[in-house]
């Protein structure tokens, strides 16, 4: 005849962090783990400032453009809870507005480590 089976359940009460939790007869697992740094945090609004003062050298007819949607960044980034896609937006059409301006190809290596900087700290990793 058939093997008989037996119920088994695992009940965890709390954080089981850092744990093999294996059920059955005979199992064996192993825990390799390793500590990583994790990255600097970023200060958003720095990042912004330094954004607004590299843009702020552009020669762009839509200068008005940029000037305004990096302003609605930055006042999103002052309410209580800010809405990180709202600044990611707003990011991103004064970069797009940029774009246009001949002088852009011009500040472009100066603009990449605050753009980097600033979707770190919005939590983005690929482009705006």
């Amino acid at each position: 005849m058939g093997e008989k089976t037996k119920s088994v359940s695992i009940n965890i009460g709390g954080n089981a962090t850092g744990n093999v939790i294996i059920a059955g007869d005979k199992n064996r697992a192993a825990l390799y783990s390793e500590q990583v740094a994790l990255p600097p945090e970023v200060n958003i609004n720095a990042e912004l400032a330094a954004l607004r003062e590299v843009l702020s050298k552009l020669q762009s007819p839509d200068q008005l453009k940029i000037d305004n949607a990096m302003s609605e960044a930055e006042a999103e980034l002052q309410k209580k809870e800010p809405d990180k896609d709202e600044v990611g937006k707003a990011l991103e059409r004064a970069l797009d507005y940029s774009k246009k301006a001949g002088t852009f190809s011009q500040i472009i290596q100066n603009l990449q480590p605050h753009v980097i900087g600033a979707g770190r700290g919005l939590g983005r990793t690929g482009a705006f």
